[in-house]
């Protein structure tokens, strides 16, 4: 009962906000029909240039949106590669990870001239929101969080109401499902799945903005640690639809904050640390295995016939 208690539920709100972005943000090129795996290497990415403009600037909002900027551009770029040159999106995402982890570190060397990390001399600042931080109970979970905490949770409806209220959202989920038939309707394929790279760019530039000047106020080597495979997997489980995804980003996020949580138990923090990447797996297995179930049926099997 120690653990179960109400900082827990604030700490998975935090934990899970990064999840949250990088996790809607995948879930856009998904719906476009790319498998998208570029996530981790965005969110390092958007961690390091957040840093890196904001303390150029002296302006935690300006250093924020430069990071979004680059960080689409980058999108674009691997975009480019996979609609235009038709490269393989797997391979090309996995190089693209490696290029991020070898690429801020080369910039950090060339930079400090030395690796490990860089303070920043701005950060994102926790808000108190002025009538539901008196409120008992409900005022220590939803006060005092950052403002891209406040602003992921909008993620959801804003999304839903995009992508299912929209023609816009039409278009988009035209071109993932039926990619021919949307360009017999008119529908620019091409462009569509641009845009969607530049979304899901932008939003992981927000999940690394959030944990280089959310909760640390710096960047170091490698601190994602694998967060965007985790919303990745969110993106995978929860089937490509905003509720499913963002829920499971929160679930995600639930069990990053049991594990510090555990930590201070007297528990082996080598195991602990492997929980969250514990579940990632399992639920990548449940989705390839409710997949394959799905492909097998005798309901699917006739659909296709």
């Amino acid at each position: 009962m120690e653990i179960l208690t109400l900082s827990l539920i604030a700490s998975t709100l935090v934990a899970a906000t990064p999840l949250i972005w990088a996790a809607m943000g995948g879930l856009v090129s998904h719906q476009a029909g790319l498998f998208n795996f570029t996530l981790e290497g965005l969110m390092l990415f958007g961690a390091f240039f957040s840093v890196l403009f904001g303390t150029l600037t002296g302006n935690v909002w300006t250093g924020i949106l430069l990071s979004g900027c680059v960080c689409v551009l980058l999108s674009l770029v691997w975009g480019w590669v996979v609609i235009d040159l038709e490269a393989d999106q797997i391979i090309s995402a996995l190089g693209f990870i490696l290029l991020a982890h070898g690429g801020t570190v080369f910039m950090l060397n060339a930079m400090l001239g030395q690796g490990g990390g860089i303070f920043s001399l701005v950060q994102l600042n926790p808000i108190e929101l002025p009538l539901i931080h008196d409120i008992p109970l409900i005022g220590p979970v939803f006060s005092n969080h950052t403002a891209l905490t406040y602003l992921s949770w909008l993620l959801l409806p804003l999304f839903l109401f995009v992508l299912y209220r929209t023609p816009f959202g039409l278009s988009l989920r035209a071109t993932g499902e039926r990619s021919e038939a949307a360009e017999v309707a008119g529908i620019n394929v091409r462009r569509m799945r641009y845009i969607a790279v530049a979304i899901t760019g932008f939003c992981c530039a927000m999940a690394g903005a959030q944990l280089a000047l959310g909760l640390l106020a710096m960047f170091t080597d490698n601190m994602t640690a694998g967060r965007g495979i985790i919303a990745f997997a969110a993106v995978i489980f929860g089937r490509h639809r905003p509720l499913q995804v963002f829920l499971v980003a929160l679930f995600f996020g639930f069990a990053g904050a049991l594990t510090d949580r555990l930590q201070g138990f007297g528990l082996p923090s080598e195991l602990l640390l492997t929980l969250p990447y514990l579940l990632t797996v399992l639920a990548l297995g449940i989705a390839g295995m409710r997949s394959a179930f799905k492909e097998r049926s005798p309901t699917h099997q006739i659909s296709v016939a």
